[in-house]
């Protein structure tokens, strides 16, 4: 049986990564995915790494601090390769030498090479859990060359149309159709439970008509799945299962089938053919956030095996998503998210900010980010080309969030009957 925990402090127990688990944990956690550790392209070039770090004020990474983690890193598996070579060439002269007397040295140095290994093995542990877990994995992405380094881009706008109703009016009219109670329930009617349930059905079939394959997902993520997305744990509710061990990492979270989270799982481990890729996916479903209102949300995803096709294909998403709120009777625009406002694990992204008239200001509604292949890697995402194995680019997005479009659209005065195009059981006359 499942129990859906609500207190934040639950959450706080995780002590351990789930994504990455050292040789002593393994033992009792099971591993269930091993992340491929590029070292040579994160930490070939300490410069860049630190402009993005400073670019980001990403504040979770002391890029000293993982230098020093690192040469101590290369300097215990460094020893231990040195040691176990020097067990095969004992090992070797053992079984060359007919001499009982030196049969005998070569083998009490052969164990006291085994127990060296067997201790300098086990503070490896520490070691690697410290640097791998703690530190490299917590390097963001690259940035992308088109994300400004200080300050946001309005990259398309569409000016607010001229009919606007009064104020008053649509306070009411807000106030009647959601009803909000508490942070984390929200009671819709008329208008607004139609629009809930049409929006999202219209979205995914302005993608579908624009060669995406329709998706489902599951409501529920793994820890492991969580930290590979550089998601926060605390941002999901934890779902606590019978019979749970105190110690276990890999917990299960509620997400909803409507994010990027709920896609990952049948992307984890999957090898594809290089004819499958581009993959061009929508699914609609719910968004979970801890201590806020769910949501009905329609998210995307593609995937391409180079950078080209996937920054061709982050565009030609972009289109569809003007496509879709162009035909909304709202002023919006495309905003392409400077540095400092990027997840760590985004390389790009475009925001939807949708023009409340009443408040005089921009809402986001909709976002899309492009991942290069830094997710690929962490969820082991891979297609080969003869013998040779690579990791696809990956794109994804929220193309719209119900609950703040039906927001501002009634706070603007903007009813059912203004989106013919949802509208599909009016009366024909």
């Amino acid at each position: 049986m499942l129990r859906l925990n609500l207190l934040p402090k639950t959450n706080g127990r995780f002590f351990s990564s789930a994504l990455y688990l050292t040789g002593d944990k393994a033992r009792e956690q099971f591993a269930v995915l091993v992340p491929y550790l590029d070292f040579k392209h994160k930490l070939g070039d300490f410069e860049r790494l630190k402009r993005n770090v400073r670019l980001r004020r990403y504040q979770q990474l002391d890029c000293d601090n993982l230098i020093r983690q690192w040469e101590l890193y290369r300097e215990v598996e460094k020893r231990k390769k040195e040691i176990e070579q020097c067990r095969i060439e004992l090992q070797k002269r053992i079984q060359q030498t007919s001499c009982k007397e030196e049969q005998k040295q070569l083998k009490s140095r052969a164990i006291l090479a085994r127990d060296d290994l067997k201790m300098l093995k086990e503070q490896s542990y520490k070691v690697a859990d410290a640097f791998i877990a703690n530190s490299f994995l917590s390097i963001p992405n690259d940035l992308h060359q088109r994300t400004p380094e200080d300050e946001c881009q309005c990259i398309y706008e569409k000016p607010v149309p001229a009919r606007i109703e009064r104020a008053a009016t649509n306070v009411e009219r807000l106030q009647e159709q959601l009803e909000q109670f508490g942070q984390t329930c929200l009671y819709m009617t008329g208008d607004a439970a139609w629009m809930d349930l049409r929006l999202p059905m219209h979205c995914c079939e302005t993608f579908r008509q624009n060669n995406c394959i329709l998706f489902c997902n599951p409501d529920f993520v793994r820890s492991f799945l969580v930290e590979a997305a550089m998601v926060s744990k605390e941002s999901l509710f934890l779902v606590r299962e019978d019979d749970e061990p105190e110690d276990k990492v890999n917990l299960l979270h509620l997400c909803g089938g409507g994010s990027l989270l709920s896609f990952l799982g049948y992307f984890t481990k999957l090898s594809v053919f290089p004819s499958a890729l581009p993959l061009r996916l929508v699914a609609s479903g719910k968004r979970y956030h801890f201590q806020q209102t769910q949501s009905n949300e329609v998210h995307v995803f593609g995937a391409c095996k180079t950078s080209q096709e996937a920054e061709q294909m982050f565009d030609d998403m972009v289109q569809i998503y003007k496509r879709f709120y162009d035909q909304l009777p709202i002023g919006y625009r495309l905003v392409q998210v400077a540095a400092p406002n990027l997840r760590p694990i985004e390389s790009m992204r475009v925001d939807v900010e949708v023009f409340d008239g009443r408040n005089e200001r921009y809402v986001k509604v909709a976002e899309l980010g492009y991942y290069t292949d830094f997710l690929s890697k962490r969820i082991a995402f891979i297609y080969h080309e003869g013998k040779v194995q690579h990791f696809p680019h990956v794109i994804a997005g929220t193309a719209m969030s119900s609950v703040e479009l039906i927001k501002l659209f009634l706070g603007n005065g903007v009813t059912l009957a203004d989106l013919p195009m949802i509208n599909t059981f009016a009366e024909q006359k």
